[in-house]
């Protein structure tokens, strides 16, 4: 059953030699997936021998592929395909005990089965939106090209007529992990670990096809498998950023059956038993979003921003809590399962925050925020706070982003293998989403203010659920939200359980009186990172501020009232349940807390990295004083 190796024994002058008939290795890849590279990986083993594309000019002559190389193909290699199946790959006599010949999936057309029957196997693949731009330095990319396709219908044949999936190794798995991924595919193909792999010398090898000078200058000048490039990726056309969607479905197949790199030696391989999850697709962009008026053409609202068409071509940054495994996919195919705990019961916890000059805004605080409330919630999300972050700006510098950018980082529980609220009911880590868009703030509701309106809907204790968490089960603001709507205005005014002013639906509230800015305790509302920058600009600018208990007959006799949030900063607020607050516009108090805002915004992005570290800990025990624990 399955691959089997011939023997043959003759005589020669006398003394009995033994010729192999050897096992057969066979792998399927696409351009631009570091084929080369493990070709002469296996070209360090041992026991074998390799192949370059042997299989091209039985390509070429049955496509008519056009290459400038295409005579030096035809002439240099057999292009029957079953010749060359037959004589070169199962058959040819060897003293070594493995065959390893690398091919492109698409030259598996119109050659006899016996290819895959008789042979082991193994599939190479490479992220999409890193393999498009790739190819295309040297040839116009196609979905063909990607050969993607073609290693989808390799999976389903070798599975039909082997009865198991081929091992699948990602190519940026041999970038950060070389050692862990060939030793987990070496498991997988059950050949004997050598470190000789991990190496070769750098140059022209004798195994290297004709093509050689068109295709394999970075693998010359190679001497092992090289970690990722730093440099940010490049930002896609949109033609490639099309191809890239093309291709995602099947890439999404092929990574179902990736091997995971081994760490210890002696751990035994290990393989998900549930595929990547995956989400109901992102859409299109809003044209109301929450927080406004049912009109789409109203310019008020707390979150009204600029509509950009760049967003429809995003790349969404997802950690697969399964495989552990962080990609980079296109929005519309940007999905989890539903039976994701997000999904399933809102069990998760998120963060808004801005990329500004290409630096996160506050960062350290936005990240202590959410590691104490996934803390409260028991939930691991197994990366370090720097760990995520990176995440964050691998995600941002993929889509070429800098400055107006509005980034959603979500970490839900994770996948479920059937629907139950129990935590300890939960495969794999946390999933971890990161969606960034091109949203600049409308200015418009800077200057002209919003409405507010006072709803029956209640902000709870923190015995019922903590309303400082910033989590996905959102019910209570959403309801606060639709009374909003309702009433034609563009957030809702929420009171804490004895009656005083709480927050809003979505930002933070503030008023002003006699000069005094007067802030709600913070027992009620979730401690706002944009809130608390407020406090911290009047202590540091003499302006008179305090947290108080305060109710809606001293809103409505204000001089100024404005809220807070990441988005939109400093918003003014010009009436509450119908009554004009102060003046009816932007009041002095709040126009120069947006400068202050703004500069401080500033200030902080221009902060040096290592600075910016050093401040997370301190950052931590400030958000556990401003909600009084």
């Amino acid at each position: 059953e399955g691959p089997f190796v011939w023997i043959q024994v003759v005589r020669k002058m006398g003394i009995e030699v033994i010729i192999f008939d050897p096992e057969v290795i066979n792998c399927w890849s696409g351009p631009r997936c570091l084929s080369t590279s493990l070709m002469y990986s296996f070209a360090q083993r041992s026991d074998s021998k390799v192949l370059d594309e042997p299989l091209y000019a039985h390509y070429l002559r049955l496509t008519g592929a056009e290459r400038p190389y295409r005579d030096l193909v035809m002439k240099a290699q057999d292009a029957d395909g079953d010749s060359v199946v037959a004589n070169q790959i199962l058959a040819s006599p060897s003293t070594t005990q493995v065959v390893y010949a690398k091919h492109m999936a698409k030259q598996r057309i119109g050659v006899s089965a016996d290819i895959v029957r008789r042979c082991k196997h193994v599939l190479l693949i490479r992220e999409p939106r890193l393999l498009v731009p790739s190819f295309a330095k040297v040839a116009p990319p196609t979905l063909e090209e990607t050969c993607l396709p073609a290693l989808c219908a390799l999976l389903s044949e070798i599975k039909a007529l082997t009865g198991r999936p081929p091992p699948v190794v990602l190519s940026e798995d041999l970038q950060r992990n070389p050692e862990g991924t060939l030793r987990a595919l070496c498991a997988a193909l059950e050949l004997p670990w050598e470190p000789a792999m991990l190496q070769w010398e750098a140059g022209p090898r004798p195994e290297d096809g004709v093509w050689a000078p068109w295709w394999y200058a970075t693998t010359h000048a190679s001497t092992g498998f090289a970690p990722p490039p730093s440099a940010p990726p490049r930002v896609l056309t949109p033609a490639q950023y099309e191809l890239v969607e093309d291709c995602h479905p099947f890439y999404s197949l092929l990574l179902k059956h990736a091997l995971t790199p081994l760490v210890d030696p002696e751990r035994p391989l290990k393989r998900p038993r549930v595929g990547s999850p995956s989400a109901s697709p992102a859409g299109k962009d809003p044209t109301v979003e929450v927080g406004t008026v049912k009109d789409p053409t109203a310019e008020v609202g707390t979150h009204k921003y600029k509509q950009d068409a760049r967003n429809s071509t995003i790349f969404v940054g997802m950690r697969d809590g399964m495989s552990g495994r962080f990609s980079l996919v296109p929005r519309a195919q940007a999905m989890v399962s539903v039976l994701e705990s997000g999904y399933l019961l809102g069990d998760g916890m998120w963060e808004g925050v801005r990329l500004h000059k290409g630096k996160l805004a506050f960062e350290g605080p936005h990240l202590n925020r959410l590691y104490e409330n996934l803390k409260a919630i028991d939930m691991d999300v197994g990366l370090t706070k720097a760990e995520l972050a990176a995440l964050v700006y691998q995600t941002t510098r993929a889509n070429g982003m800098r400055s107006g950018v509005h980034i959603r980082l979500m970490v839900t529980r994770g996948l479920k293998p059937t629907p139950y609220q129990n935590p300890n009911t939960t495969l794999g880590l946390p999933t971890v989403v990161i969606i960034p868009e091109h949203k600049e703030p409308s200015p418009v509701p800077s200057i002209r203010g919003i409405r507010l309106h006072t709803c029956h809907v209640r902000r709870g204790a923190p015995d019922v659920q903590d309303p400082g968490w910033n989590s996905h089960s959102k019910l209570n603001c959403i309801a606060a939200c639709i009374q909003a709507n309702k009433a034609g205005v563009e957030e809702s005014l929420m009171l804490d359980p004895h009656g005083f002013v709480a927050t809003c639906n979505s930002v933070n509230f503030f008023i002003v009186r006699n000069g005094e800015v007067w802030a709600p305790t913070p027992k009620y509302q979730m401690a706002g990172i944009t809130r608390g920058n407020v406090l911290k600009l009047c202590a540091a600018n003499n302006i008179p501020a305090r947290e108080l208990d305060f109710y809606l007959t001293q809103v409505y006799g204000a001089d100024e009232a404005f809220v807070t949030g990441t988005f939109g900063g400093v918003i003014p607020v010009v009436q509450v349940d119908g009554r004009q607050i102060g003046e009816g516009g932007r009041g002095p108090m709040c126009e120069r807390l947006q400068k202050l805002y703004s500069e401080l915004v500033d200030a902080d992005v221009a902060v040096d990295w290592d600075t910016r570290a050093a401040r997370l800990a301190g950052e931590l025990k400030a958000a556990r004083l401003a909600r009084g624990s």
